[in-house]
Protein backbone atom coordinates (compact mmCIF):
# COMPACT_ATOMS: atom_id res chain seq x y z
CA UNK A 1 0.00 0.00 0.00
CA UNK A 2 1.21 3.57 -0.88
CA UNK A 3 1.85 5.46 2.23
CA UNK A 4 -0.09 8.49 3.00
CA UNK A 5 1.17 12.25 3.97
CA UNK A 6 -0.49 14.20 5.58
CA UNK A 7 -1.79 17.91 3.99
CA UNK A 8 0.32 19.83 6.74
CA UNK A 9 3.02 17.57 5.97
CA UNK A 10 2.90 17.96 2.11
CA UNK A 11 3.02 21.83 2.14
CA UNK A 12 5.78 21.79 4.32
CA UNK A 13 8.03 19.62 2.10
CA UNK A 14 7.18 21.99 -0.81
CA UNK A 15 7.46 25.09 1.35
CA UNK A 16 11.42 24.00 2.04
CA UNK A 17 12.42 24.48 -1.41
CA UNK A 18 12.12 27.50 -3.91
CA UNK A 19 11.06 26.53 -7.26
CA UNK A 20 13.22 29.07 -8.70
CA UNK A 21 16.25 26.57 -7.28
CA UNK A 22 15.03 23.79 -7.89
CA UNK A 23 13.66 24.36 -12.14
CA UNK A 24 17.67 26.28 -12.66
CA UNK A 25 19.07 22.45 -11.98
CA UNK A 26 17.46 21.60 -15.15
CA UNK A 27 16.57 24.68 -16.90
CA UNK A 28 18.46 27.80 -17.63
CA UNK A 29 16.20 30.54 -16.97
CA UNK A 30 16.70 34.25 -17.52
CA UNK A 31 14.51 37.25 -15.44
CA UNK A 32 11.69 38.81 -17.58
CA UNK A 33 9.87 41.41 -15.32
CA UNK A 34 8.67 39.61 -12.28
CA UNK A 35 9.47 36.35 -14.16
CA UNK A 36 11.55 33.95 -14.76
CA UNK A 37 11.55 32.54 -18.90
CA UNK A 38 13.36 29.18 -20.56
CA UNK A 39 13.12 26.79 -22.95
CA UNK A 40 10.23 24.52 -21.73
CA UNK A 41 11.81 20.67 -20.60
CA UNK A 42 8.83 19.33 -21.52
CA UNK A 43 8.24 19.86 -25.05
CA UNK A 44 10.69 20.68 -27.91
CA UNK A 45 10.62 24.84 -28.37
CA UNK A 46 13.32 27.29 -29.45
CA UNK A 47 11.64 30.93 -28.12
CA UNK A 48 11.22 30.44 -24.49
CA UNK A 49 7.53 30.28 -23.33
CA UNK A 50 8.92 28.41 -20.18
CA UNK A 51 7.21 31.00 -17.26
CA UNK A 52 8.43 30.46 -13.09
CA UNK A 53 7.13 32.61 -11.00
CA UNK A 54 9.02 33.46 -7.66
CA UNK A 55 6.02 35.22 -6.04
CA UNK A 56 3.75 32.52 -6.50
CA UNK A 57 6.01 29.70 -6.34
CA UNK A 58 4.56 28.11 -9.46
CA UNK A 59 5.41 27.34 -13.48
CA UNK A 60 3.31 27.69 -16.79
CA UNK A 61 4.30 26.60 -19.97
CA UNK A 62 2.45 28.79 -22.66
CA UNK A 63 3.74 26.32 -24.99
CA UNK A 64 2.60 23.37 -23.65
CA UNK A 65 0.46 24.44 -21.07
CA UNK A 66 2.46 22.77 -18.75
CA UNK A 67 1.58 23.76 -14.83
CA UNK A 68 1.79 23.63 -11.35
CA UNK A 69 3.91 23.47 -8.06
CA UNK A 70 7.43 22.59 -7.59
CA UNK A 71 6.12 18.79 -6.92
CA UNK A 72 4.17 18.92 -10.07
CA UNK A 73 7.55 19.88 -12.05
CA UNK A 74 9.32 16.64 -10.08
CA UNK A 75 6.78 14.33 -11.42
CA UNK A 76 7.34 15.49 -14.41
CA UNK A 77 10.60 15.59 -15.11
CA UNK A 78 11.72 12.96 -13.12
CA UNK A 79 9.17 10.81 -14.35
CA UNK A 80 7.47 10.01 -10.87
CA UNK A 81 4.19 9.85 -9.68
CA UNK A 82 2.72 11.65 -6.41
CA UNK A 83 4.42 10.29 -3.62
CA UNK A 84 7.41 9.44 -5.04
CA UNK A 85 7.97 13.13 -5.97
CA UNK A 86 6.96 14.11 -2.19
CA UNK A 87 9.97 11.90 -1.07
CA UNK A 88 12.22 13.40 -3.35
CA UNK A 89 11.73 16.55 -2.57
CA UNK A 90 11.29 15.68 1.16
CA UNK A 91 14.95 14.13 1.25
CA UNK A 92 16.64 17.09 -0.33
CA UNK A 93 15.51 19.35 2.62
CA UNK A 94 16.11 16.78 5.39
CA UNK A 95 12.48 16.35 6.45
CA UNK A 96 11.86 12.79 7.76
CA UNK A 97 8.64 11.55 6.41
CA UNK A 98 6.85 8.84 8.45
CA UNK A 99 6.83 5.90 6.40
CA UNK A 100 9.55 4.44 5.24
CA UNK A 101 10.34 1.91 2.54
CA UNK A 102 12.08 -1.25 3.47
CA UNK A 103 14.33 -1.48 0.77
CA UNK A 104 17.63 -0.10 0.25
CA UNK A 105 19.48 3.23 1.08
CA UNK A 106 16.20 5.06 2.13
CA UNK A 107 15.32 2.72 4.53
CA UNK A 108 18.92 3.07 6.07
CA UNK A 109 18.58 6.59 5.50
CA UNK A 110 15.26 6.41 7.46
CA UNK A 111 16.45 4.13 10.15
CA UNK A 112 19.38 6.56 10.92
CA UNK A 113 17.56 9.94 11.20
CA UNK A 114 15.02 7.90 13.66
CA UNK A 115 18.29 6.74 15.31
CA UNK A 116 19.10 10.49 15.61
CA UNK A 117 15.64 11.45 17.15
CA UNK A 118 15.98 8.82 19.99
CA UNK A 119 19.62 10.18 20.66
CA UNK A 120 18.33 13.71 20.90
CA UNK A 121 15.54 13.18 23.04
CA UNK A 122 17.59 10.80 25.59
CA UNK A 123 20.13 13.81 25.72
CA UNK A 124 17.38 16.38 26.18
CA UNK A 125 16.72 14.17 28.97
CA UNK A 126 20.11 13.99 30.17
CA UNK A 127 20.82 17.93 30.46
CA UNK A 128 17.42 18.73 31.92
CA UNK A 129 18.16 16.28 34.87
CA UNK A 130 21.35 17.71 35.26
CA UNK A 131 19.78 21.38 35.59
CA UNK A 132 17.73 20.09 38.57
CA UNK A 133 20.66 18.26 39.98
CA UNK A 134 23.65 19.07 42.64
CA UNK A 135 26.07 19.87 39.22
CA UNK A 136 23.14 22.47 37.68
CA UNK A 137 23.60 24.95 41.02
CA UNK A 138 25.30 27.55 39.09
CA UNK A 139 23.10 27.31 35.61
CA UNK A 140 19.90 27.49 38.27
CA UNK A 141 21.61 30.69 39.46
CA UNK A 142 21.86 32.16 36.04
CA UNK A 143 18.58 31.75 34.85
CA UNK A 144 16.93 33.18 37.85
CA UNK A 145 19.54 35.96 37.43
CA UNK A 146 17.81 36.47 33.99
CA UNK A 147 14.07 35.86 36.12
CA UNK A 148 13.48 32.38 33.70
CA UNK A 149 10.87 30.84 35.92
CA UNK A 150 10.75 26.91 36.51
CA UNK A 151 8.15 27.00 34.09
CA UNK A 152 9.17 27.96 31.31
CA UNK A 153 12.11 26.34 31.84
CA UNK A 154 10.27 22.97 31.83
CA UNK A 155 8.19 24.53 28.54
CA UNK A 156 11.52 25.00 26.16
CA UNK A 157 13.22 22.05 28.11
CA UNK A 158 15.97 23.63 28.84
CA UNK A 159 19.11 21.83 30.35
CA UNK A 160 22.73 21.96 31.71
CA UNK A 161 25.76 20.30 29.81
CA UNK A 162 28.34 19.76 33.08
CA UNK A 163 31.58 20.65 33.29
CA UNK A 164 33.29 17.07 32.59
CA UNK A 165 34.71 15.99 29.44
CA UNK A 166 32.58 12.95 28.45
CA UNK A 167 29.75 12.84 31.12
CA UNK A 168 27.30 12.67 28.02
CA UNK A 169 28.50 10.14 25.87
CA UNK A 170 28.77 7.43 28.79
CA UNK A 171 25.16 8.13 29.80
CA UNK A 172 24.39 7.77 26.36
CA UNK A 173 26.05 4.53 26.25
CA UNK A 174 24.81 3.28 29.66
CA UNK A 175 21.49 3.30 27.45
CA UNK A 176 22.84 0.93 24.66
CA UNK A 177 23.63 3.81 22.04
CA UNK A 178 26.60 3.61 19.74
CA UNK A 179 29.45 5.80 19.57
CA UNK A 180 29.68 6.16 15.87
CA UNK A 181 26.06 7.16 16.17
CA UNK A 182 26.66 9.70 19.09
CA UNK A 183 29.27 11.11 16.43
CA UNK A 184 26.35 11.29 13.80
CA UNK A 185 23.93 13.04 16.08
CA UNK A 186 26.68 15.64 16.44
CA UNK A 187 26.75 15.40 19.89
CA UNK A 188 30.27 13.84 20.47
CA UNK A 189 33.66 15.39 18.93
CA UNK A 190 36.26 12.45 17.60
CA UNK A 191 39.88 13.32 17.74
CA UNK A 192 42.32 10.91 17.45
CA UNK A 193 44.78 12.06 19.98
CA UNK A 194 42.24 13.04 22.95
CA UNK A 195 39.67 10.34 21.90
CA UNK A 196 36.10 11.02 21.64
CA UNK A 197 34.72 13.83 24.21
CA UNK A 198 30.96 16.07 24.46
CA UNK A 199 30.81 18.31 22.31
CA UNK A 200 28.95 20.64 24.69
CA UNK A 201 30.36 21.32 28.53
CA UNK A 202 29.10 23.68 31.30
CA UNK A 203 26.69 25.53 29.51
CA UNK A 204 22.85 26.17 29.24
CA UNK A 205 21.17 23.83 26.76
CA UNK A 206 18.06 24.55 24.93
CA UNK A 207 16.24 21.73 22.79
CA UNK A 208 15.39 23.13 19.11
CA UNK A 209 12.49 21.13 18.01
CA UNK A 210 10.95 20.99 14.40
CA UNK A 211 7.18 21.77 13.79
CA UNK A 212 6.46 18.22 14.43
CA UNK A 213 8.10 18.14 17.32
CA UNK A 214 11.41 16.34 16.89
CA UNK A 215 14.99 17.27 18.90
CA UNK A 216 16.83 17.94 16.06
CA UNK A 217 19.46 19.45 17.47
CA UNK A 218 21.14 21.56 20.53
CA UNK A 219 21.80 25.06 21.54
CA UNK A 220 24.49 25.71 24.49
CA UNK A 221 25.09 29.70 25.87
CA UNK A 222 28.33 30.01 28.68
CA UNK A 223 27.51 30.92 32.01
CA UNK A 224 30.49 33.56 31.92
CA UNK A 225 32.15 35.71 29.46
CA UNK A 226 34.30 33.05 27.52
CA UNK A 227 34.21 32.27 23.89
CA UNK A 228 32.18 31.45 22.15
CA UNK A 229 29.33 32.65 23.86
CA UNK A 230 26.77 30.34 21.91
CA UNK A 231 27.52 27.07 20.54
CA UNK A 232 24.90 24.92 18.34
CA UNK A 233 24.81 21.52 16.69
CA UNK A 234 26.47 20.52 13.20
CA UNK A 235 24.37 20.24 10.65
CA UNK A 236 23.12 16.55 10.92
CA UNK A 237 20.76 13.92 9.10
CA UNK A 238 18.07 15.74 10.82
CA UNK A 239 19.03 19.03 11.66
CA UNK A 240 19.80 22.33 9.05
CA UNK A 241 20.36 25.42 10.62
CA UNK A 242 19.02 27.07 7.51
CA UNK A 243 16.17 25.67 7.33
CA UNK A 244 15.14 26.29 10.62
CA UNK A 245 13.72 28.14 13.40
CA UNK A 246 13.95 28.08 17.38
CA UNK A 247 10.55 28.62 18.85
CA UNK A 248 8.70 28.07 15.20
CA UNK A 249 7.17 24.86 17.29
CA UNK A 250 5.22 27.34 19.74
CA UNK A 251 5.20 30.28 17.62
CA UNK A 252 3.22 29.23 14.93
CA UNK A 253 0.12 28.78 17.03
CA UNK A 254 0.38 32.08 17.79
CA UNK A 255 -3.32 33.76 16.48
CA UNK A 256 -1.86 37.00 15.03
CA UNK A 257 -0.53 37.55 11.40
CA UNK A 258 2.98 39.00 12.60
CA UNK A 259 6.10 36.97 13.34
CA UNK A 260 9.11 38.72 15.65
CA UNK A 261 12.23 37.75 14.82
CA UNK A 262 15.00 38.33 16.93
CA UNK A 263 18.69 36.96 17.94
CA UNK A 264 18.66 34.44 20.20
CA UNK A 265 17.45 32.33 22.15
CA UNK A 266 17.52 34.15 25.61
CA UNK A 267 15.12 36.73 23.11
CA UNK A 268 12.67 34.06 22.02
CA UNK A 269 12.53 32.66 25.44
CA UNK A 270 12.21 36.06 27.39
CA UNK A 271 9.45 37.23 25.30
CA UNK A 272 7.54 33.73 25.57
CA UNK A 273 7.09 33.94 29.16
CA UNK A 274 5.95 37.17 28.87
CA UNK A 275 3.12 36.16 26.07
CA UNK A 276 4.43 37.19 23.40
CA UNK A 277 4.69 33.74 21.43
CA UNK A 278 4.70 34.75 17.97
CA UNK A 279 8.84 35.15 18.22
CA UNK A 280 11.39 33.14 16.63
CA UNK A 281 15.21 33.26 16.42
CA UNK A 282 17.58 32.12 13.62
CA UNK A 283 19.95 29.92 14.69
CA UNK A 284 23.46 31.80 14.91
CA UNK A 285 23.37 32.29 11.00
CA UNK A 286 22.29 35.52 8.89
CA UNK A 287 18.58 35.06 7.67
CA UNK A 288 18.41 32.37 4.80
CA UNK A 289 15.90 31.84 1.72
CA UNK A 290 14.57 28.68 3.20
CA UNK A 291 14.40 30.13 6.67
CA UNK A 292 12.45 33.35 4.43
CA UNK A 293 10.57 31.00 3.16
CA UNK A 294 9.07 29.43 6.56
CA UNK A 295 8.65 32.38 7.95
CA UNK A 296 6.27 33.18 5.39
CA UNK A 297 4.27 30.41 5.41
CA UNK A 298 3.07 31.57 8.69
CA UNK A 299 2.28 35.52 8.92
CA UNK A 300 1.88 38.33 6.32
CA UNK A 301 4.02 40.39 8.39
CA UNK A 302 7.86 40.40 10.38
CA UNK A 303 9.11 42.41 12.68
CA UNK A 304 12.98 42.23 12.72
CA UNK A 305 13.89 42.88 16.64
CA UNK A 306 18.02 42.29 16.58
CA UNK A 307 20.17 43.98 18.96
CA UNK A 308 20.53 47.77 18.89
CA UNK A 309 24.40 47.85 18.20
CA UNK A 310 26.24 47.69 15.10
CA UNK A 311 26.25 44.21 14.31
CA UNK A 312 22.50 43.80 14.65
CA UNK A 313 21.69 47.18 12.07
CA UNK A 314 24.08 45.52 9.89
CA UNK A 315 22.30 42.26 10.34
CA UNK A 316 18.67 43.65 10.16
CA UNK A 317 19.20 45.24 6.99
CA UNK A 318 20.36 41.75 5.37
CA UNK A 319 17.59 40.43 7.03
CA UNK A 320 15.32 42.96 5.97
CA UNK A 321 16.07 42.19 2.24
CA UNK A 322 16.04 38.43 2.29
CA UNK A 323 12.37 38.57 3.62
CA UNK A 324 11.19 41.31 1.20
CA UNK A 325 12.12 39.48 -1.54
CA UNK A 326 10.24 36.20 0.34
CA UNK A 327 7.14 38.45 -0.22
CA UNK A 328 6.63 39.63 3.28
CA UNK A 329 5.77 42.71 4.45
CA UNK A 330 8.94 43.69 6.55
CA UNK A 331 9.56 46.56 9.94
CA UNK A 332 12.02 47.02 12.00
CA UNK A 333 11.87 47.17 16.16
CA UNK A 334 14.29 50.03 17.35
CA UNK A 335 14.99 49.57 20.80
CA UNK A 336 17.07 52.89 21.82
CA UNK A 337 16.77 51.82 25.52
CA UNK A 338 18.08 48.35 25.93
CA UNK A 339 20.60 46.65 23.81
CA UNK A 340 18.21 43.46 23.35
CA UNK A 341 14.24 42.32 23.52
CA UNK A 342 15.23 40.29 26.41
CA UNK A 343 16.99 42.93 28.43
CA UNK A 344 14.19 45.55 27.73
CA UNK A 345 11.28 43.60 28.36
CA UNK A 346 13.56 42.44 32.34
CA UNK A 347 13.69 46.20 32.75
CA UNK A 348 10.83 48.21 31.25
CA UNK A 349 8.51 45.30 30.81
CA UNK A 350 6.29 43.49 28.16
CA UNK A 351 3.44 46.20 28.15
CA UNK A 352 6.11 48.55 27.02
CA UNK A 353 7.58 46.67 24.99
CA UNK A 354 4.10 46.11 23.17
CA UNK A 355 4.16 49.98 22.88
CA UNK A 356 7.41 49.85 20.85
CA UNK A 357 6.58 46.55 18.39
CA UNK A 358 3.31 49.26 17.43
CA UNK A 359 5.84 51.86 16.76
CA UNK A 360 8.08 49.55 14.37
CA UNK A 361 9.37 51.33 11.51
CA UNK A 362 8.68 50.65 7.74
CA UNK A 363 11.47 48.67 5.91
CA UNK A 364 11.75 52.10 3.84
CA UNK A 365 11.62 54.42 6.77
CA UNK A 366 14.32 52.07 8.48
CA UNK A 367 16.71 52.61 5.23
CA UNK A 368 15.55 56.37 5.16
CA UNK A 369 16.53 56.84 8.47
CA UNK A 370 19.84 55.13 8.24
CA UNK A 371 21.15 57.27 5.58
CA UNK A 372 19.95 60.68 7.24
CA UNK A 373 21.95 59.83 9.99
CA UNK A 374 25.04 58.76 7.81
CA UNK A 375 24.72 62.29 5.83
CA UNK A 376 25.27 65.82 6.55
CA UNK A 377 22.14 67.35 3.86
CA UNK A 378 24.03 70.77 4.93
CA UNK A 379 27.05 69.86 2.74
CA UNK A 380 26.14 70.07 -0.57
CA UNK A 381 28.25 66.62 -1.59
CA UNK A 382 26.44 64.69 1.29
CA UNK A 383 23.21 66.15 0.15
CA UNK A 384 23.68 64.60 -3.23
CA UNK A 385 25.18 61.26 -2.39
CA UNK A 386 22.14 61.46 0.21
CA UNK A 387 19.60 61.51 -2.51
CA UNK A 388 22.17 59.00 -4.47
CA UNK A 389 20.98 56.29 -2.02
CA UNK A 390 17.50 57.35 -1.56
CA UNK A 391 16.67 56.70 -4.94
CA UNK A 392 17.95 53.43 -4.99
CA UNK A 393 16.30 52.58 -2.02
CA UNK A 394 13.03 54.31 -3.31
CA UNK A 395 13.79 52.18 -6.61
CA UNK A 396 13.03 48.66 -5.13
CA UNK A 397 9.50 50.66 -3.67
CA UNK A 398 6.70 48.58 -5.97
CA UNK A 399 3.81 50.57 -4.09
CA UNK A 400 3.65 53.85 -5.99
CA UNK A 401 1.62 55.92 -2.97
CA UNK A 402 4.31 54.80 -0.42
CA UNK A 403 6.96 55.89 -2.91
CA UNK A 404 5.17 59.46 -3.30
CA UNK A 405 4.70 60.19 0.38
CA UNK A 406 8.40 59.38 0.86
CA UNK A 407 9.60 61.69 -2.20
CA UNK A 408 7.61 64.28 -0.90
CA UNK A 409 8.97 64.42 2.60
CA UNK A 410 12.82 63.77 1.21
CA UNK A 411 12.32 66.95 -1.16
CA UNK A 412 10.98 68.97 2.12
CA UNK A 413 13.49 67.94 3.76
CA UNK A 414 16.40 68.38 1.07
CA UNK A 415 15.26 71.33 -0.52
CA UNK A 416 15.68 69.72 -3.62
CA UNK A 417 12.56 68.75 -6.40
CA UNK A 418 10.49 65.69 -6.65
CA UNK A 419 11.16 65.63 -9.82
CA UNK A 420 14.42 65.73 -9.52
CA UNK A 421 14.15 62.75 -6.89
CA UNK A 422 12.07 60.75 -9.55
CA UNK A 423 15.20 61.29 -12.30
CA UNK A 424 17.01 59.08 -10.04
CA UNK A 425 14.62 56.77 -9.21
CA UNK A 426 13.85 56.02 -12.94
CA UNK A 427 17.77 55.60 -13.35
CA UNK A 428 18.19 53.35 -10.71
CA UNK A 429 14.95 51.49 -12.02
CA UNK A 430 16.94 50.97 -15.31
CA UNK A 431 19.76 50.08 -14.30
CA UNK A 432 18.41 47.05 -12.31
CA UNK A 433 16.82 46.17 -14.94
CA UNK A 434 19.76 46.03 -16.63
CA UNK A 435 21.67 44.15 -14.03
CA UNK A 436 18.66 41.12 -13.12
CA UNK A 437 18.01 40.60 -17.13
CA UNK A 438 18.61 40.27 -20.25
CA UNK A 439 16.03 40.88 -23.73
CA UNK A 440 14.38 37.74 -23.27
CA UNK A 441 11.64 36.89 -26.27
CA UNK A 442 8.50 35.50 -24.44
CA UNK A 443 5.51 34.30 -25.69
CA UNK A 444 2.43 36.84 -25.28
CA UNK A 445 0.37 37.11 -22.29
CA UNK A 446 -3.40 37.38 -22.80
CA UNK A 447 -5.71 37.78 -20.65
CA UNK A 448 -7.77 34.98 -21.39
CA UNK A 449 -6.91 30.97 -22.05
CA UNK A 450 -5.36 29.20 -24.99
CA UNK A 451 -8.23 26.77 -25.47
CA UNK A 452 -6.75 24.91 -28.06
CA UNK A 453 -3.87 24.21 -25.17
CA UNK A 454 -5.53 23.31 -22.22
CA UNK A 455 -8.95 22.21 -20.71
CA UNK A 456 -10.38 21.77 -24.59
CA UNK A 457 -12.94 19.22 -23.42
CA UNK A 458 -13.82 20.27 -19.90
CA UNK A 459 -14.52 23.99 -20.37
CA UNK A 460 -16.25 23.91 -24.24
CA UNK A 461 -19.75 25.17 -22.84
CA UNK A 462 -17.59 28.45 -21.19
CA UNK A 463 -15.48 28.83 -24.89
CA UNK A 464 -19.13 31.60 -25.51
CA UNK A 465 -18.19 33.69 -22.52
CA UNK A 466 -16.84 36.71 -23.24
CA UNK A 467 -13.19 38.05 -22.64
CA UNK A 468 -14.03 40.93 -20.32
CA UNK A 469 -15.74 38.70 -17.87
CA UNK A 470 -12.92 36.05 -18.09
CA UNK A 471 -10.62 38.64 -17.67
CA UNK A 472 -12.14 40.49 -14.60
CA UNK A 473 -12.58 37.38 -12.96
CA UNK A 474 -9.02 36.43 -13.48
CA UNK A 475 -7.45 39.17 -12.17
CA UNK A 476 -9.77 39.71 -9.44
CA UNK A 477 -8.59 36.26 -8.35
CA UNK A 478 -4.69 36.82 -8.59
CA UNK A 479 -5.62 40.75 -6.99
CA UNK A 480 -6.57 38.24 -4.19
CA UNK A 481 -3.76 36.29 -3.75
CA UNK A 482 -1.54 38.89 -4.41
CA UNK A 483 -2.62 41.21 -1.63
CA UNK A 484 -2.76 39.83 1.39
CA UNK A 485 -4.90 42.21 2.74
CA UNK A 486 -7.26 43.01 0.03
CA UNK A 487 -9.76 39.72 0.68
CA UNK A 488 -11.13 41.53 3.39
CA UNK A 489 -12.13 45.03 2.18
CA UNK A 490 -13.82 42.98 -0.65
CA UNK A 491 -15.35 39.62 0.41
CA UNK A 492 -19.09 40.80 1.18
CA UNK A 493 -18.59 42.48 -2.47
CA UNK A 494 -18.53 39.47 -4.14
CA UNK A 495 -19.08 35.73 -3.48
CA UNK A 496 -17.80 32.17 -4.62
CA UNK A 497 -20.88 31.73 -6.83
CA UNK A 498 -20.62 35.07 -8.61
CA UNK A 499 -17.72 34.01 -10.45
CA UNK A 500 -19.17 32.48 -13.89
CA UNK A 501 -16.38 30.59 -15.11
CA UNK A 502 -16.58 26.91 -13.67
CA UNK A 503 -12.24 27.08 -12.73
CA UNK A 504 -12.89 30.61 -11.28
CA UNK A 505 -15.85 29.37 -9.16
CA UNK A 506 -13.66 26.54 -8.17
CA UNK A 507 -10.56 28.84 -6.41
CA UNK A 508 -12.65 31.20 -5.03
CA UNK A 509 -14.68 28.45 -2.68
CA UNK A 510 -11.15 27.80 -2.19
CA UNK A 511 -9.50 31.43 -1.58
CA UNK A 512 -12.79 31.65 0.91
CA UNK A 513 -11.92 28.29 2.36
CA UNK A 514 -8.93 29.14 3.41
CA UNK A 515 -9.60 32.64 5.20
CA UNK A 516 -12.41 31.06 6.61
CA UNK A 517 -9.64 28.46 8.13
CA UNK A 518 -7.76 31.34 9.14
CA UNK A 519 -5.21 30.41 6.35
CA UNK A 520 -3.51 32.70 3.97
CA UNK A 521 -4.42 33.09 0.65
CA UNK A 522 -1.36 30.62 -1.05
CA UNK A 523 -1.41 29.94 -4.75
CA UNK A 524 0.41 26.43 -3.95
CA UNK A 525 -2.26 25.88 -1.75
CA UNK A 526 -4.66 25.94 -4.22
CA UNK A 527 -3.22 24.67 -7.12
CA UNK A 528 -2.85 21.33 -4.67
CA UNK A 529 -6.18 21.31 -4.31
CA UNK A 530 -6.86 20.92 -8.29
CA UNK A 531 -7.07 17.22 -10.01
CA UNK A 532 -4.17 17.00 -12.71
CA UNK A 533 -6.40 17.68 -15.24
CA UNK A 534 -7.46 20.84 -14.15
CA UNK A 535 -3.95 21.93 -12.00
CA UNK A 536 -2.42 23.49 -15.74
CA UNK A 537 -5.55 25.58 -16.25
CA UNK A 538 -5.55 27.00 -12.19
CA UNK A 539 -1.74 27.18 -13.11
CA UNK A 540 -2.45 29.37 -15.68
CA UNK A 541 -4.58 31.09 -14.05
CA UNK A 542 -3.27 31.97 -10.97
CA UNK A 543 0.16 32.93 -13.28
CA UNK A 544 -0.97 36.16 -14.70
CA UNK A 545 0.48 39.04 -13.86
CA UNK A 546 -0.72 42.22 -11.73
CA UNK A 547 0.39 45.82 -11.58
CA UNK A 548 -2.29 48.20 -10.16
CA UNK A 549 -1.49 51.34 -8.75
CA UNK A 550 -4.51 50.91 -5.98
CA UNK A 551 -5.24 46.99 -5.94
CA UNK A 552 -8.13 48.25 -3.99
CA UNK A 553 -10.04 51.03 -6.69
CA UNK A 554 -8.58 48.33 -9.28
CA UNK A 555 -10.66 45.02 -7.45
CA UNK A 556 -13.84 47.23 -6.80
CA UNK A 557 -13.71 47.70 -11.04
CA UNK A 558 -13.28 44.19 -11.48
CA UNK A 559 -16.34 43.42 -9.31
CA UNK A 560 -18.86 46.29 -10.93
CA UNK A 561 -17.31 44.45 -14.34
CA UNK A 562 -17.93 40.82 -13.49
CA UNK A 563 -21.45 42.00 -12.32
CA UNK A 564 -22.18 43.67 -15.37
CA UNK A 565 -20.75 40.86 -18.13
CA UNK A 566 -22.60 38.47 -16.08
CA UNK A 567 -26.00 40.43 -16.10
CA UNK A 568 -25.26 41.31 -19.47
CA UNK A 569 -25.21 37.33 -20.39
CA UNK A 570 -28.31 37.20 -18.39
CA UNK A 571 -30.24 39.52 -20.53
CA UNK A 572 -28.84 37.59 -23.98
CA UNK A 573 -30.71 34.32 -22.82
CA UNK A 574 -33.52 36.18 -22.32
CA UNK A 575 -33.23 37.11 -25.33
CA UNK A 576 -33.28 33.89 -26.78
CA UNK A 577 -35.88 32.92 -24.44
CA UNK A 578 -38.44 35.66 -25.58
CA UNK A 579 -38.86 36.18 -21.71
CA UNK A 580 -39.88 39.69 -22.01
CA UNK A 581 -40.69 40.58 -18.14
CA UNK A 582 -37.25 38.72 -17.50
CA UNK A 583 -35.76 41.01 -19.55
CA UNK A 584 -36.84 44.08 -18.32
CA UNK A 585 -36.16 43.39 -14.73
CA UNK A 586 -32.71 42.56 -16.07
CA UNK A 587 -32.77 46.20 -17.96
CA UNK A 588 -33.67 47.81 -14.88
CA UNK A 589 -30.86 45.97 -12.95
CA UNK A 590 -28.34 46.53 -15.50
CA UNK A 591 -29.27 50.72 -15.82
CA UNK A 592 -28.71 50.84 -11.71
CA UNK A 593 -25.52 49.31 -11.55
Amino acid sequence: MAPFYPEELIQEVIASHDIVDIVSEYVKLKRSGRYLMGLCPFHNEKTPSFSVSPDKQIFYCFGCGAGGTVVNFIMRNENLDFIEAIKFLADRARINLPEGDERGDEAKRYKQKQLIYEINVETARFFHSQLNGPEGESARKYLAKRRISNRTIVHFGMGYAPNAWRALKEHLQSKGFEEADMTRAGLIIDQKQKGSYDRFRNRIIFPIIDLRGNVIGFGGRVLDDSLPKYLNSPETAVFNKSRNLYGLNFAKNASNQTLIIVEGYMDVISLHQNGIINTVASLGTALTKEQAGMIKKYCNEVIIAYDSDAAGQAAVLRGMDVLADAGCRVKVLCLKEGKDPDEFIREKGPERFKRALNESKSLIEYKVELLEQKYDINSIEEKIEFVNQIAEVFAKVENSVERDVYIKKIAEETGIRSEAIIAEIKKNVYKNRRKSSKPVKTVKRNTGYNENIVNEKRNNANNNLNTRLLSAEKMLINLMCDDKSLFNKVKELIRAEDFNHEIHQKIAAIIYTLRANGETIDPVKIVSRFDKDEMQTVASILHAETNFEDDYKAALELINTIHKEKNILKIKESLQEGNVEKLNTLLMEYKNK
